[in-house]
């Protein structure tokens, strides 16, 4: 499964850098994020814990968060839940008409048998969509309202 989701932002790359990277912010920035808890930090590494409540299902998930910022590019990588595996990256392109925001998911469910099924048909749109959605939409809203 591979998504890609987009936005142009009218704000400094900076200012949305640091709304994503901090992922401790998350609760308040969407509330289908429940809590964030954080394992480890190093200076361009995080690995966290988060807990969701996506399309009103629980899910908890532990991820390492690795900041380039020189490339203005962060990516996740889930090492422990239902989407282990899924790597994350948000990056930003300033243009002429704002940042280019552009978000995306890649993951293939190592289950046997259903794995892809589940991963193309359910996973994928029903969920990593749903969530994706609403997360860009939200660091587009609260970056622009400086």
């Amino acid at each position: 499964m591979h998504t890609v989701h987009e936005a142009i932002v009218q704000a400094a790359p900076d200012r949305i850098f640091g709304l994503v990277a901090e992922v401790e912010g998350w609760p308040a920035l969407d509330p289908a994020y429940r809590w964030c808890r954080i394992l480890e930090r190093g200076p361009d590494r995080l690995l966290f814990e988060m807990a969701g409540l996506i399309r009103g299902f629980p899910a908890k998930w532990t991820a390492t968060q690795d900041r380039f910022p020189t490339e203005r590019r962060i990516r996740f990588h889930h090492v422990r839940g239902i989407t282990t595996g899924m790597v994350v990256e948000w990056h930003l392109v300033p243009s002429s008409t704002g940042v280019r925001v552009t978000l995306t998911h890649d993951l293939a469910l190592q289950w046997p048998v259903i794995g892809r099924i589940a991963t193309e048909w359910v996973v994928g749109p029903v969920f990593i969509d749903w969530i994706a959605t609403r997360t860009i939409r939200q660091v587009k809203r609260v970056a622009e309202e400086d």
